[in-house]
């Protein structure tokens, strides 16, 4: 039995283990991050071969007819039809050098796309025996075409280690995807079957985009619209269209899969005028882009880059060689690249540029494959400007910024081309800590690598997950051989090192509606639960007296319902918290978390704000540990509202937004702001509480590190509900 095909057995086997667990859907049975089934889903994942990787894509690569990209342009596919095009452009891979032609889409053929989105209403609610057979396909037969592509187009040089992830990964969201699918079968969730929008991103786009966007969507009869980009768009069209060859030899409709190949205007046109019969825009991309998209079409989930930051209290070559290869990863191509490093201030400038000194310049993507190389730079390529304000390297394409203080607020990060400010600033001193802890929650990097003396890393490792809000904490030591620096390319969510790219936690909404997580169930991000079910919810009697009141407050059964379901959420989802990672190569920690200590979220309620509308932000922060960290500010005219929380004896303060916003500038103590807002829908539990709760992991880089696991373990800064 193949690895993909035994999928099916695997979940059935976990479902019936939770089930003599025993527990309810609202309990046990529930699938979402930290969780008793969504732990379960890491179990027994597939051993990947990667030579046969890697041997099947140099294959590919050695036999490739650059010419087939010129003579098959990218071209917009609707309902299964190559529409063509009228006017031919040239197609840019990542180095900025011309790769073949792109039919961009014709003012009717635009029209064709919209009419099309408009009116299509997908046939299916299940395809996942069709589609994971396409994806048995794609990740054995096709691996080293789509590893092949994505090297020649975005020139990456190590496809071979996220096809790799993919499939272990994609095994534990295709389960999560079976547990979405039978809550749905059980009257528990409605999934909105809308057609979605693929916003592809060049540097994981096989794992993010193909796999847990598209075909994840595709199994539970969501259609897809993959978008063209302006750039590297070559392999992400060559995917699409072997991915509707490969569902037309299932049966499935061609009008399922949807590829727009227009100019960026034209996208917008057509993202805009038809969000009213459309689901989510999913993409990964810079924070810019993410806020402008968001400002245009509100129901976006992006995952944002982030000034990714590497510390060390200490420097010796092996210190070097972590800083260096975080740098230069895929020439600075991945999106857990160093951008900032924290340096001892007796650095000189000279080592900090010697740090370069040794790094390797390669022509192109196929030769790293073929070398087993990923941390190569394409020496002055036109594929991105140059960073300006920074010095370059006297003999190699770096860019290094040395500072004694620590960058501006929403430093540029430059992609692929290797950019580092360097701070020499000591965290040791506890003006410096602070200073650097405020930094790190207004920009909020992706990962956070920490070095030092293994003594002094542990505590400081402690203290700056405490009191910050990253996804990713990294611990290493140079003084110990079985624990290496720590570097801040290194998560693999498979293993239980738990991702997502999250905006500034204060704007969150500017960028998406809600954070990523990885590993996660993709069309979870568009269900919510029915009010039929969220209606037959009671009230425990375990829940305490001051939460039962709460509950007494509510007046509609349906929200009443949704906080039970939040409740119950929480207590599985905390039973164990933190969990411990299944890899062998480091110790990781995982769960759900408070706000960093010492900070609280602010939530602002209007004139009309109702406690209905409330109780559901304020009863996650009330049943935990977080319980004093929120904050209510509720306007003087709202008496009801006023008079309702004084009964429950919260504290508030009575206020304009305005009044709030201006009381709270400059506060470094203020984690997020956010208004109480009706909800149209009842979104899924996890992803409600990951807008308002810190999640993620922190790991050493040292196997079966009981040491630190012990430390992190007693932080107060892990989530438990308080009954």
């Amino acid at each position: 039995m193949s690895p993909l095909k035994s999928m099916a057995h695997c979940t059935a086997q976990i479902a019936a283990k939770m089930k003599r667990g025993g527990g309810t859907a609202t309990g046990l049975r529930s699938f979402h991050f930290g969780t008793k089934e969504y732990s379960a889903c890491f179990h027994g994942l597939p051993v990947v071969d990667t030579q046969r990787l890697r041997d099947s894509t140099i294959s590919y690569l050695d036999s490739f007819d650059a010419e087939l990209w010129y003579t098959d342009p990218i071209a917009t596919l609707v309902n299964g039809e190559n529409l063509g095009g009228s006017e031919l452009a040239d197609t840019l891979n990542a180095l900025g050098k011309v790769n073949g032609k792109q039919a961009l889409a014709t003012p009717d053929q635009v029209n064709k796309i919209k009419a099309h989105i408009v009116s299509y209403e997908s046939p299916y609610k299940d395809l996942r025996t069709e589609i994971r057979n396409v994806e048995e396909n794609l990740m054995s037969e096709y691996a080293g075409f789509l590893i092949g592509n994505q090297s020649l187009d975005f020139q990456k040089q190590d496809g071979i280690t996220e096809i790799e992830e993919s499939i272990m990964a994609n095994t534990i969201e295709r389960r999560l995807n079976d547990f979405l699918l039978r809550d749905e079968a059980e009257g528990v969730v409605e999934i909105s079957r809308k057609p979605i929008y693929v916003s592809c991103v060049s540097n994981f786009t096989n794992f993010l985009d193909l796999s847990r966007k598209t075909l994840r969507s595709l199994e539970v009869g969501i259609p897809c619209i993959v978008l063209g980009r302006s750039d590297t768009s070559q392999h992400s069209y060559r995917w699409t269209q072997l991915l509707l060859q490969l569902i037309l030899n299932e049966g499935i409709d061609p009008g399922m899969l949807t590829f727009v190949s227009s100019s960026l205007n034209q996208i917008e046109e057509i993202t805009t005028s038809c969000q009213n019969r459309t689901g989510n825009l999913y993409a990964t991309c810079s924070r810019e882009l993410a806020a402008s998209i968001k400002q245009s079409y509100f129901n976006t989930i992006a995952s944002t880059g982030g000034p990714n930051t590497l510390l060390t209290t200490t420097m010796d070559e092996n210190v070097r060689l972590a800083i260096k290869t975080s740098a230069t990863i895929e020439s600075s191509g991945r999106c857990t690249a160093l951008r900032h490093c924290v340096v001892p201030l007796s650095t000189k400038d000279e080592d900090i540029m010697g740090i370069f000194d040794s790094v390797k310049e390669i022509s192109d993507g196929p030769f790293a494959v073929k070398n087993k190389l990923f941390d190569g730079i394409y020496a002055n390529h036109e594929g991105s400007a140059i960073p300006s304000g920074l010095d370059r390297h006297e003999n190699v394409d770096a860019f290094i910024k040395i500072s004694d203080h620590l960058p501006v607020l929403g430093i540029k990060e430059f992609w692929r081309k290797v950019t580092v400010d360097f701070s020499r600033v000591n965290p040791t001193n506890e003006e410096d800590l602070d200073r650097l802890v405020v930094w790190l929650n207004e920009n909020q990097p992706i990962s956070l690598a920490i070095n030092g003396p293994r003594l002094q890393v542990l505590k400081l490792g402690r203290t700056l997950f405490e009191r910050t809000g990253m996804v990713v904490y990294t611990i290493g030591s140079p003084d110990k051989l079985e624990m290496p620096p720590a570097m801040t390319c290194q998560a693999r969510p498979q293993e239980g090192e738990c991702f997502g790219e999250f905006p500034p936690r204060a704007s969150l909404s500017r960028y998406t509606k809600y954070p990523v997580v990885v590993p996660s169930s993709n069309p979870s991000y568009d269900a919510k639960y029915t009010t039929d079910y969220l209606r037959k919810l009671s009230v425990s009697e375990f829940f305490g007296k001051s939460t039962q009141a709460i509950l007494d407050h509510i007046s509609e059964s349906t929200v009443l319902g949704y906080c039970i379901l939040l409740i119950e959420y929480l207590q599985n989802a905390t039973g164990q918290n933190p969990k411990r990672g299944l890899g062998v190569g480091r110790t990781s920690l995982w769960g759900l978390q408070r706000p960093p200590l010492g900070m609280k979220s602010f939530v602002h309620c209007g004139k009309d704000t109702t406690w209905d509308e409330l109780a559901p932000i304020y009863i996650i922060f009330h049943v935990t540990t977080a319980r004093d960290q929120i904050e209510l500010s509720i306007d003087p005219q709202n008496k009801v509202l006023i008079k309702q929380c004084s009964l429950m004896k919260l504290p508030l303060t009575e206020e304009s937004k305005q009044a709030m916003e201006d009381r709270l500038k400059g506060r470094n103590d203020v984690f997020s702001i956010v208004d109480a807002e009706p909800l149209q829908e009842f979104p899924m539990v996890g992803q409600f509480v990951s807008v308002y709760l810190p999640l993620g992991h922190i790991k050493s880089t040292m196997p079966n590190d009981e040491e630190f696991a012990l430390r992190a373990a007693a932080s107060n800064k892990w989530l438990t509900t308080l009954f």
